[in-house]
């Protein structure tokens, strides 16, 4: 959800003489845009009630494909954060970098507190309010900005350690390692029974996922893929594979899974760190993250609308609680709530995302007008002192 700009990175290519209009990159914008639709997305699972609902041949056997697809949005953030930062420096200029993450992060969280007061009832001391900001409960689905605060002490880091590989080799080498550790330990398995399977790999460092997906897309930075309609069918169809193979396994666990009436039940997959999760991820930035286009106009939409993803994200908890609450009071099955979930989604995320502008407007032009003082200021300044 973090947007951030980074001066290496252009958005035009240029073309030779006479070949006509500019050819923008618009392609990392499309991704968190798609990744925040996938984020409103998998909330519909939670929300509706589908994780303890019995899954059977007539309910269930669609939606799961469709959950396995939404449940890359958070790993296509995480992935795009490195993509856009693996450049990033050790500086003064870097760690002011953190303010506009701060400033919006409690700006939501101040509206959900208003917002839970007034329409979930909520009571709120001070004490409770400012310690929520702290413990990032506030803004109910502010576990992200604490995952990025702790990815942005890390990144000068993480930088200067991989870029310390100096050959292609080498940070392939490091890739390996840390995608084996943090994102593929955890999922193999011998043995489809808890009590009686085999781990193969040691799995310790699962938690660590963000920092595997960061360095993924700095990886996919220096080393993008080319752009051959021969490559693109490869990345779908490693797409389609992961997503058959994760959705299919999930439906026969669920079926397996009598004891709690055929819920929801993944195996060792339902997390972000796992290989289909990651294989999907890849596959799908792949697919998106060199988009082009001619369109001026389109671009700067774009570029706005990603801008914006971040804010929308946090914000999208409120629709969320009122579009749902009405959908289950409406309706009292599950599979009768699944029939309007489509349109709900299309509506949570047109007014997160319209949300998120007004807000990261709200910032651009505090700041800039910030900026504009202080220029002023120093331009005054000299003049008094001749």
């Amino acid at each position: 959800m973090q947007s951030v700009s980074d001066g290496a990175l252009q958005r035009t290519v240029r073309q030779p003489a006479g070949s006509g209009a500019k050819i923008r990159f618009a392609g990392i914008d499309i991704v968190k845009i798609t990744a925040l639709f996938l984020v409103v997305t998998v909330h519909a699972f939670l929300n509706t009630g589908f994780y303890g609902t019995p899954i059977s041949f007539t309910f269930g056997a669609v939606q799961i494909y469709f959950r396995w697809v939404s449940f890359c949005c958070v790993p296509l953030f995480m992935t795009v954060t490195g993509y856009l930062m693996s450049r990033k420096t050790l500086s003064r200029k870097y760690y002011a970098g953190v303010v506009r993450v701060l400033v919006i992060y409690v700006i939501v969280s101040l509206i959900c507190v208003l917002f839970n007061i007034k329409y979930n009832g909520y009571t709120y001391t001070v004490w409770y309010a400012i310690r929520g900001l702290f413990m990032f409960t506030d803004a109910q689905y502010s576990w992200y900005v604490e995952y990025y605060l702790c990815m942005f002490l890390l990144i000068p880091f993480l930088n200067q350690a991989y870029h310390g590989m100096k050959t292609r080799r080498n940070k392939r080498y490091m890739l390996m390692t840390v995608c084996l550790l943090f994102l593929f330990a955890q999922s193999f398995f011998i043995g489809t029974n808890p009590d009686s399977q085999i781990k193969i790999f040691p799995s310790y460092f699962t938690r660590g996922y963000p920092i595997a997906y960061y360095l993924i897309g700095a990886y996919i930075r220096d080393f993008p893929p080319k752009r051959t309609p021969r490559n693109k069918l490869k990345f779908l169809v490693t797409y389609l594979l992961a997503l058959v193979w994760v959705s299919l396994v999930t439906f026969y666990q669920c079926l397996k899974n009598t004891d709690n009436n055929c819920v929801w039940r993944s195996w060792h997959n339902d997390d972000y760190a796992s290989w289909p999760v990651a294989l999907m991820t890849v596959s799908l930035f792949l697919l998106l993250f060199d988009i082009r286009i001619r369109s001026g106009l389109c671009s700067a939409i774009l570029a706005k609308l990603s801008n914006a993803t971040f804010a929308g994200y946090l914000i999208s908890y409120i629709f969320d609680c009122i579009y749902y609450k009405k959908l289950n009071n409406d309706y009292q099955t599950v599979p009768e709530r699944f029939l309007h979930v489509p349109l709900i989604v299309l509506k949570v995320f047109a007014l997160s995302i319209f949300s998120g502008l007004v807000i990261q407007g709200g910032y651009d032009l505090t700041a800039r007008r910030i900026r504009a003082a202080r220029e002023k200021k120093r331009r005054i300044q000299p003049k008094n002192q001749a």
